[in-house]
């Protein structure tokens, strides 16, 4: 679960890159793969750390979370093909993903709270 938010966290540079839109694309869809495979649960819950962690709900919300992302993506070309802020879109894309995936995987009110109004911002 940690190493997908690290992965996340080290493609937002590569969203500044010059044609680099299509690399973001395909790495969503490998993550999301990874994810998939990485469905491991040997008492219904995965721990992340103290406040984090997830369970099949939160799985399945993480998952469409990264489906939907990558999908939204592929369905947007026209913002990279007019060049209309393609590379802020695609921080945005990310930076929402993360907080997404904060937000299903916090075990805290107090957390999910914060992670899910950071999101709607």
């Amino acid at each position: 679960m940690l190493k997908i938010i690290f992965f996340l966290g080290l493609i937002s540079p590569i969203c500044f890159i010059f044609n680099s839109y299509w690399m973001v694309q395909n790495l969503f869809f490998l993550i999301t793969f990874i994810f998939v495979a990485m469905n491991y649960f040997s008492n219904y819950w995965m721990n992340v750390s103290y406040f984090l962690g997830c369970d099949m709900m939160s799985y399945g919300l993480i998952l469409l979370s990264l489906w939907i992302c990558s999908l939204m993506l592929m369905a947007s070309e026209k913002v990279y093909a007019l060049n209309n802020y393609s590379k802020l879109f695609l921080f945005n894309v990310l930076m929402l993903l993360i907080l997404l995936i904060m937000t299903f995987s916090s075990m805290n009110l107090f957390l999910f709270y914060l992670f899910f109004e950071s999101s709607l911002i």
